[in-house]
């Protein structure tokens, strides 16, 4: 379940730190989410829109630009998911000319506010998963959001890790994927180099495998791998 709980950065109808859910809403929501066993996470910036929906029990904050120290707490405490979707507002950051000045002056503001936030995050040990907001920019460079988590603090274990068995863990789905186990699905990546010593060698998957099936199988550049020709690249650690 996804809701809207506070303003947005590209809306120009709202403040960004504007709660739209009462506390008395947004526990409804939760609770009746929970009882038909669906999880729930909420689009929200501001603070004070956080904190009301952490206290009613939502499953994750995706963006939380605007937390506060003492809120992130909270996330800790309650083990609520942070998706921080760093490579969206860096997208807007690098075409912040083309938006009208009142969303510039939002997006600048969220850009600012949501690195220290991360940084609090990652330094007090909230569960960290993995979305990107991808249409905010083009699909296709999801992997970016790596670098950004890294750059921030993150180790590259980590990072990695909130994309494969932190997401598995928040979606409920931690019994079947999210890490390499017998009796798990055998869903692989492989890619040129280390992303453990080098994070944006994640950028250059050249392998795919989905629930034990190659979809994919080639060099990042387009050169096509033959099935008989053994490959050189080196699973990422997913544990």
């Amino acid at each position: 379940m996804k809701a809207a709980v506070s303003g947005g950065v590209l809306s120009l109808a709202d403040e960004v730190d504007t709660p739209q859910l009462t506390p008395a809403e947004m526990a409804a929501l939760v609770d009746e989410s929970h009882r038909l066993r669906k999880k729930v996470a909420v689009h929200c910036h501001g603070d004070q829109a956080a904190r009301e929906a952490i206290e009613a029990g939502v499953d994750s904050i995706e963006h939380g630009s605007f937390m506060k120290a003492e809120t992130v707490t909270m996330m800790k405490k309650r083990g609520t998911f942070l998706t921080p979707t760093l490579m969206a507002s860096e997208w807007i950051m690098s075409k912040i000319d083309d938006y009208p000045q009142v969303l510039q002056l939002k997006a600048k503001a969220a850009t600012a506010a949501r690195s220290e936030m991360f940084r609090n995050a990652v330094k007090m040990g909230v569960k960290i998963s993995f979305g990107t907001d991808a249409a905010v920019y083009p699909h296709g460079q999801n992997a970016k959001e790596f670098k950004l988590m890294v750059d921030l603090g993150m180790t590259s274990i980590d990072a990695l890790k909130s994309a494969t068995a932190n997401d598995a863990e928040l979606l409920g789905i931690a019994q079947k994927v999210g890490t390499l186990e017998k009796g798990k699905l055998a869903d692989v990546i492989a890619m040129p180099g280390d992303p453990t010593s080098d994070i944006t060698a994640s950028e250059h998957v050249s392998f795919v495998m989905k629930e034990g099936k190659i979809v994919r199988q080639g060099q990042p550049a387009a050169q096509k791998v033959t099935e008989s020709t053994p490959s050189p690249d080196v699973a990422a650690p997913v544990d």
